[in-house]
């Protein structure tokens, strides 16, 4: 993936760093936050204090929800940190808290705070077989969720979203209008493959003798949230939007994100396996979540990039990841490519 345009670092006005120092006791603070890094859900601000730097994570538009979704997946993330996966620790407030609001009123910031973590850049590559184990160790927790599945993951866009999308994109002339036509075909083959693979599943998500194994998932495994340390060991960042899912789904999500060439699908899988990941590809169905994100991102970076009440910086953002995954785009070509390799290596369930 190439790397999304940001605004100017000074454009950023940080949160009110003495106010998180003081909640999540992290000592006295040395300097103002410096920002480090920005992504579609939140900023990241270094802040140095007396016992140490720690990372303020920035959320943006947290849900009404967001304080109990945060203990949830801090839970999780604690419960990962335990079976050997790599990840920045998520701190808790000393009155429990893990998101809290900080500020004037006039400029009031939910933030998170973790461990801080020196990463590489971004173009920095974890190895198939690092990748692939990590995620088979946070299967291998085995966590039974029962919340329901968040439509993201379920509900494709419908086919007949995408002509008025595009229109307002010619109407408008935007850059992008070339590579959103593009994809549009192959999202609707896709919607419709999504469709099918839940069609049986009722609220499960898949197939009903396996409503019952879905456990909680990061959600977000992919390259950008995968990453290099200064040291040259993996770290796994971004685990805001874990949640219920099947596990063979996030299993094809992370061959898709992750196998650019299908021979190297075995030495994902074997990883995995030998992790103690407990899912395998079932079929073209074990990709309906990843065909489902996709057609959803592209929906919500088309919208969000035609709406006037979003920052230029957003909207730039937008546009930017549109053109990406045109380029990238997941086909059911590509898809039985990736299943090929893992039949030929009998990586495949059976049935």
């Amino acid at each position: 993936m190439s790397t999304p345009p940001s605004a100017p670092l000074a454009a950023a006005r940080p949160p009110d760093a003495d106010e998180a120092a003081a909640a999540f006791e992290l000592g006295r603070i040395l300097g103002e936050p410096v920002i480090a890094a920005r992504g579609e859900m939140g900023r990241i601000w270094r802040l140095e204090t007396t016992t140490g730097p720690w990372a303020l994570k920035e959320v943006f538009r947290p849900a009404a929800d967001a304080a109990e979704l945060a203990r949830i997946d801090a839970a999780f993330q604690e419960a990962a940190l335990g079976a050997g996966v790599p990840l920045p620790r998520p701190i808790v407030a000393r009155d429990g808290r893990v998101l809290v609001e900080v500020g004037p009123a006039d400029h009031r910031r939910s933030i998170r705070v973790y461990s801080w973590v020196d990463l590489r850049g971004r173009d920095a590559i974890v190895p198939i077989p690092e990748v692939a184990a990590i995620l088979g160790r946070l299967h291998g927790l085995a966590i039974a969720d029962t919340r329901p599945t968040d439509p993201w993951f379920r509900e494709p866009v419908p086919a007949d979203r995408w002509p008025e999308l595009l229109g307002r994109a010619r109407a408008v002339g935007v850059s992008w209008a070339d590579a959103l036509e593009r994809v549009v075909p192959d999202l609707v083959v896709g919607t419709e493959l999504a469709m099918r693979a839940f069609a049986s599943s009722g609220s499960g998500g898949g197939p009903p003798d396996l409503a019952a194994a879905t456990i909680t998932c990061h959600l977000d495994y992919n390259p950008e949230n995968v990453l290099l340390d200064t040291s040259g060991r993996p770290v796994v960042v971004d685990w805001e939007n874990s949640g219920p899912e099947l596990p063979d789904q996030e299993l094809a999500s992370a061959v898709a994100e992750f196998v650019a060439d299908p021979a190297d699908t075995a030495a994902f899988l074997w990883a995995y396996a030998d992790a103690g990941g407990p899912a395998l590809l079932r079929g073209r169905s074990s990709f309906g979540m990843v065909l489902t994100v996709q057609s959803a991102l592209v929906r919500t970076y088309a919208e969000r990039a035609l709406d006037p009440s979003f920052s230029d910086e957003d909207r730039a953002r937008s546009a930017h990841w549109i053109a990406d995954i045109a380029a990238q785009v997941f086909t059911v070509e590509r898809i039985d490519r990736w299943l090929d390799a893992a039949d030929r290596a009998g990586l495949l369930a059976a049935g």
